[in-house]
């Protein structure tokens, strides 16, 4: 016989694990469909590579992301009758060489048949790039650790404690992160918070329907028109930048030591890796702001980057400096190249490539 009571009593308590559980599993479902619909970044460099094959990838901070319009490197190619294919900028702020190393890392073992010649340009401010070393170097920026998520595998965590340069309570954070990856209502928090601060809120304010997407296309950051409109231009921001610009361009007057000892730097192992995937590696110079050009001139420095040339000769790597003219008025933050300019700077950086260091040659 059925014992109604003891029924009952077994769903009053089954309620208090199955309601939360359907909550957590509908919640999950929205941010899916919502925050974590289209990916980005490396996500979207993935996303684009299983579709067409992929000539060139320019890796840096944001400045990087502000100067390059993937359009107009593709357009000299094409001038040029290069083999055709997309060009990507993976540049972002808060970003750091050993993100970009791991990104690249994942992309060339997922994508092999699409980087297949890839050219990889490098950000080498003055002509060379920071002295940055897995052991010493953070390996996230402590503005947004978060990034790192994507681009670690579960194999990369023990020497992510040993040499992360982050706290503990972010490595175990992030540690725990990456084991759960897959569910997106833990791991696009960042996300879905941007979302609603950028998008519902003043959607819902202005009466709208919100798109509820951080990313309208997948390859929008990478390709699209999002890489002339994340840089911050509002008076308030750019004082600020204006202000740690020249703080750090001090700084880096100040106190310089010399940068000779590339062996087991990341960029020499960026080298190493896209040449192990059929690629090659190119550094090339950003548009800088006079504060911080000063620090490049010193004769400590420019022996750094003639002695950085020859040696980027030897990994069979290039360095591009290109010929364009600009000044501060050019960079209103004091970091980055204003959109006006973009495709012309572009243009200077296939141009001096294709003149000095193309496989062509």
């Amino acid at each position: 016989m059925i014992d109604r009571a003891r029924i009952r009593v077994w769903l009053r308590r089954a309620q208090w694990v199955v309601l939360p559980l359907l909550v957590l599993g509908l919640a999950e479902a929205f941010v899916r469909a919502t925050a974590d619909r289209v990916p980005s970044w490396y996500g979207a460099a993935d996303w684009l590579a299983q579709r067409e094959p992929v000539k060139a990838i320019f890796v840096g901070s944001s400045r990087v992301q502000a100067a390059i319009l993937p359009s107009a490197f593709e357009r000299v190619l094409a001038e040029t009758g290069r083999p055709q294919g997309i060009a990507l900028n993976l540049g972002r702020g808060y970003t750091t060489d050993s993100q970009h190393y791991l990104g690249l890392r994942n992309l060339l073992a997922k994508r092999p048949e699409a980087l297949r010649g890839v050219t990889v340009f490098a950000e080498a401010p003055g002509g060379i790039p920071y002295e940055s070393r897995w052991q010493t170097t953070p390996w996230a920026m402590a503005a947004q650790p978060w990034l790192l998520v994507d681009l670690l595998r579960p194999s990369d965590l023990p020497r992510f404690w040993r040499w992360s340069g982050l706290g503990f309570e972010t490595r175990l954070h992030l540690s725990v992160r990456v084991l759960l990856r897959r569910l997106s209502l833990f791991n696009r928090r960042e996300r879905v918070r941007e979302q609603w601060l950028g998008e519902v809120l003043p959607a819902i304010a202005r009466g709208t329907t919100p798109v509820l997407t951080s990313v309208r296309m997948p390859g929008d950051d990478l390709r699209g028109p999002a890489h002339l409109t994340s840089i911050r231009s509002d008076s308030t921001a750019l004082a600020a930048a204006r202000a740690t610009a020249r703080s750090i361009g001090e700084e880096m007057s100040r106190n310089q030591n010399a940068w000779r000892n590339w062996h087991g730097t990341i960029p020499e192992e960026l080298v190493r890796l896209v040449q192990g995937a059929g690629g090659r590696v190119v550094f090339f110079e950003p548009p800088q702001s006079e504060v911080l050009m000063r620090s490049y001139r010193t004769k400590l420095r420019q022996e750094d980057v003639a002695i950085f040339a020859r040696l980027a000769r030897e990994w069979g790597a290039c360095v591009v400096r290109p010929a364009f003219a600009y000044s501060d008025d050019d960079l209103p933050d004091l970091w980055h190249l204003r959109p006006e300019r973009v495709a012309e700077y572009t243009r200077a950086v296939a141009t001096a490539w294709l003149q000095t260091c193309s496989p062509e040659r």
